[in-house]
């Protein structure tokens, strides 16, 4: 399914964008599809993104709840997580 907002193209954002971009690539998460569409608006997409690595990545939630959320994450998309 294409998506409904087109994702920015990578050579017309700053490098900090795109090096986010590529993290998210390397680790898997967040979609880094996702992360180029909400880079229409670099702070929004700045904000989420450090969000999503203070939650996952740097430990401010507990390991049981983190999982919880990626299990109603993955059965909202249909995926067998």
């Amino acid at each position: 399914m294409a998506p409904r907002v087109e994702p920015v193209n990578d050579n017309h954002v700053a490098p900090e964008i795109k090096e986010r971009f590529d993290v998210a690539e390397q680790r898997g998460a967040p979609n880094s599809t996702l992360l180029r569409i909400l880079a229409r608006n670099p702070h929004a997409m700045k904000m989420f993104y450090d969000s999503w690595g203070q939650i996952f990545y740097d430990g401010i939630l507990d390991h049981g709840l983190k999982e919880i959320v990626r299990v109603r994450m993955a059965r909202t998309r249909g995926c067998g997580y």
